[in-house]
């Protein structure tokens, strides 16, 4: 490949620079030939370094066998599970059953495991499927490039995860023109190989460095090629020692424990002084948020611009601020040992050759250890530092995403599972400035469209912070304006008989919560009855412009639809919110930074489990709401409900299996979770269609109930009102579980009388359990109060959890801000006291008023800990 001149001799600088010139040129045309047999094979064009595959994990399809016995018994440990009954769930998952499904009506083949245990499992199961693909990938590759052994296969099939196997796949990547395949060329891997394996001392090694010198057509004695020679073997040794598994691992370990987190403000940026940036997204705009923080040069991150932290002591919520922050080009983040020392001693302790050599007596090693020595300091400084900063730092990062979206769903189920307000019209006061507040009323029952109207009253002077997450301000009721304004919602309560008002907590939310209240007092009642909530608006404003709502809504004037969403969701929640995408319902933190495919999934789950939880009356039920249900999606539901409007109401679950798309497998999902209620009040053909009995066990379910006394009267009866059976009759039926069959019947399907039995004693075995689940919204007549209005000390006795995060609650305590409920103060709850969620009343106490900032510190009042 290159000429060496006698003249190059006389210029030892310029030799020296046509040899780093011409090594490199090898190099280069090495990994060209390499990618080249790749190619040639593949049949494919392949980009620069593409021998090694892509490491993102493809899609796959489901497999029941997996998970290696191992892996089956590891997860069972985890999940505190017995190795059958995952074994159990990863079958049922591989023969099409959805989770919901598995979770109730196969208890005893998974012993009674809740959705997000198997959830977990499906996950371990699907991740074992990516991995064993990545696998086959690289064993591909290594086979191609002749690099495959029988001992590397089988190191890389017992990789227990895709960081081990990439570990173990590491010493076998190709580098290209990296300072290692540069002394490759140079002939230095034999002797770094031989001294990787410690079968060289140092007249050993001079002799191999002489004949690398030699075949290389160099000159020992000139130039100090042997010197180079030397230096090469290092580097090369120093990459096989940095691409060491063990190696890797120890010095990984050594890092966590001494990591240190640094984040300063960028220089040149204006002075960061705002709040810490953590908090739920906002109702309507979500991307306005991060391009106002970019706009204002940081505001937000005040508390990042100095951050020194362990890495142990670094909160989810904080890494995933600080990344906003580097993402806007305001932060610089950093991760790096503490001690460095301790993290190179153990890199030095796992090197093998270093530690052969050091523990070898006499004399004749001590060049090999000094080169060890040095290639272990190398790998370190050079090659692991920097490279295992970068995995600390994405680890954590994807450790905070993980526990965004685990918090985003926890708080999602209960926002879903909010019971609703039957038998009464609604009215939803879309809160505006300008264009004014939108009116719309639904009726009770079919929550359908009966008015709707715009009032305008005087705007709010500027600055009284009347937005809903303003501090609130004095505002002079009066004028035609006014008056015209509560006249009309009046008129609206009286006329269509209005029972409760929904008033979204958008923009301009504590002015139209005072002019409602204005017109409750109004009204012909006097107010009487009729109260106000204040309803979460997050994503109205999408669903407004949305085909759905065109659908839905025709005749419906775009401004006013999302008034109508906002009644609705007092109405019923469940119905009106599987409408709207959970990630823009607002109850997680830093949703913008979450990956939106992982985000979504989980939320799907959160959605599939409380629609679940709560069943689906299949004659009333909308499209969007059918297709919520484990088992259907948007085609299905569709069609089912299709079906519904042109052949009318169905009878019984049987009449599912008419519906066009609705296969057996689909039907043994989805008919548990359907209910089926008689509309005029007539009895059912049969009872059990409107309990959480599944018809597969129909047959002993009826044996059961005739053999505790339970006739088809009183299941009649049970199936209209709701609720479940009395305390007599289950413990009858409890009686029942441990006896042979009645009758000599069968067993039922999912294999478990006791699992029948639990489910036909459950109090929720008839009707909407939502009532139950969670306690009535709270409705008020007055008007609202301002942050200034704010005292420390102040009760607020039934204040309502908006949103929950790591560090604590959000609380709604009725003054336009939500007031922080700290982590530490939820320490002072009582033993039986659960922690609160989205939507939970509790009774709170004004600890910290700071009106400039908006902010307001709550702590528990003594009455609610005890």
């Amino acid at each position: 490949f290159f000429f060496w001149p006698s003249a190059l001799s006389e210029c030892p600088l310029l030799a020296s620079r046509v040899w780093h010139a011409s090594t490199g040129l090898i190099c280069v045309c090495t990994h060209m030939k390499r990618s080249a047999t790749a190619s040639a094979i593949s049949g494919t064009k392949r980009p620069k370094a593409a021998a090694d595959p892509p490491s993102e994990r493809a899609p796959v399809a489901r497999d029941a066998g997996i998970l290696s016995a191992a892996a089956v018994r590891a997860l069972a440990s985890d999940l505190d599970a017995l190795p059958t009954h995952v074994e159990g769930c990863v079958r049922l998952l591989a023969e099409g059953h959805t989770v919901p499904f598995i979770a109730r009506y196969r208890q005893p083949e998974t012993g009674g495991m809740a959705p997000p245990l198997l959830r977990r499992i499906d996950a371990a199961s699907r991740d074992a499927a990516s991995l064993a693909a990545r696998c086959d990938a690289v064993v591909a590759v290594l086979r191609k490039t002749d690099r495959l052994t029988a001992q590397l296969e089988a190191a890389l099939r017992a990789a227990p995860t895709l960081a081990a196997l990439e570990d173990v796949y590491a010493p076998h990547k190709s580098k290209p023109c990296s300072l290692a395949e540069r002394a490759r060329a140079l002939g230095c891997e034999p002797a770094a190989q031989a001294m990787w394996c410690a079968t060289i001392d140092d007249s050993g090694l001079s002799q191999a460095l002489r004949a690398a010198a030699a075949g290389s057509g160099a000159r020992s004695s000139e130039g100090g090629t042997e010197a180079a020679l030397r230096e090469g073997t290092q580097k090369v040794l120093a990459e096989m020692t940095a691409r060491s598994p063990a190696v890797r691992e120890a010095a990984r370990g050594a890092l966590r424990r001494c990591a240190l987190v640094k984040c300063t403000a960028v220089a040149g940026k204006r002075s960061i002084s705002g709040s810490g940036g953590a908090g739920a997204a906002s109702s309507k705009k979500a991307s306005t948020a991060t391009a106002a923080a970019a706009a204002s040069g940081g505001e937000n991150f005040r508390d990042y611009a100095d951050f020194e932290r362990p890495l142990s002591a670094v909160s989810s919520h904080a890494w995933l601020a600080m990344h906003r922050g580097v993402e806007l080009k305001l932060l610089r983040l950093s991760v790096a040992p503490r001690d460095e020392a301790s993290v190179a001693a153990a890199v030095a302790r796992a090197c093998p050759p270093l530690r052969s050599y050091s523990a070898r007596p006499g004399g004749g090693h001590r060049l090999c250890l000094a080169l060890a020595e040095g290639a272990a300091a190398e790998a370190w400084g050079r090659l692991l530092k920097p490279s295992l900063a970068r995995e600390v730092q994405r680890r954590a990062l994807e450790a905070a995403r993980c526990e965004a979206i685990e918090c985003f769903a926890a708080n999602l189920s209960p926002l879903l599972l909010a019971p609703p307000l039957r038998g009464t019209a609604v009215l939803g006061v879309d809160p505006g400035f300008a264009h004014g507040h939108k009116l719309a009323v639904v009726s009770a029952g079919t929550a359908s469209v009966t008015a709707h109207a715009t009032v305008k009253p005087p705007l709010p002077p500027r600055g009284s912070g009347s937005s809903g997450g303003g501090a609130g301000g004095s505002r002079v009721h009066d004028g035609a304006a006014w008056g015209e304004a509560v006249r009309v919602i009046a008129e609206l309560c009286d006329s269509h008989g209005v029972g409760a008002v929904a008033v979204g907590d958008g923009q301009n939310s504590r002015e139209a919560q005072r002019l409602v209240a204005a017109a409750i007092a109004a009204t012909r009642r006097g107010g009487g009855r009729l109260r106000y909530a204040v309803v979460r608006e997050n994503g109205a404003s999408i669903y407004s412009a949305s085909d759905l709502a065109a659908a839905e809504l025709g005749e419906v004037p775009l401004q006013h639809r999302a008034a109508v969403s906002i009644a609705r969701r007092l109405a019923d929640p469940l119905s009106e919110f599987v409408k709207i995408e959970p990630a823009a319902l607002g109850v997680g933190m830093y949703q913008r930074d979450l990956p939106a495919k992982e985000l979504g999934a989980r939320l799907d789950a959160a959605v599939e489990d409380a629609v679940a939880a709560v069943g689906v009356e299949v004659n009333g039920a909308s499209p969007s709401l059918l297709q919520r249900v484990a088992g259907l999606n948007r085609k299905t539901a569709s069609a089912l409900r299709a079906h519904i409007d042109t052949a009318g109401e169905l009878s019984s679950r049987e009449s599912l299996r008419q519906v066009p798309g609705i296969g057996p497998k689909t039907y043994v999902n989805i008919a548990g979770f359907l209910r089926i209620t008689a509309s005029d009040g007539a009895p059912l053909a049969e009872p059990l269609d409107a309990t959480r009995v599944h018809p597969e066990a129909y047959a002993e379910a009826r044996a059961l109930l005739a053999a505790a006394g339970i006739g088809s009267g009183a299941l009649g009866q049970l199936a209209r009102r709701g609720g479940g059976f009395a305390e007599g009759d289950c413990a009858r039926l409890r009686a029942l579980a441990a006896a042979p069959a009645p009758g000599g019947g069968a067993a039922s399907p999912g294999g478990g009388r006791a699992a029948l039995v639990e489910l036909l004693c459950d109090p929720l075995l008839c009707g909407d359990p939502r009532e139950q689940l969670a306690p009535p919204p709270q409705l008020v007549a007055s008007a609202p109060r301002s942050l200034a209005d704010v005292r420390a000390g102040d009760v607020f006795e039934h204040a309502v959890v908006k949103n929950a995060a790591p560090f604590g609650l959000f609380v709604d305590v009725g003054v336009g801000s939500d007031g922080l409920l700290h982590a530490s103060e939820l320490k002072k709850r009582g033993s039986g006291r659960p922690v609160p969620t989205v939507g939970a009343s509790i009774c709170v106490t004004a600890k910290a008023v700071d009106i400039n900032r908006g902010r307001l510190s709550l702590a528990l009042h003594p009455v609610w800990c005890l």
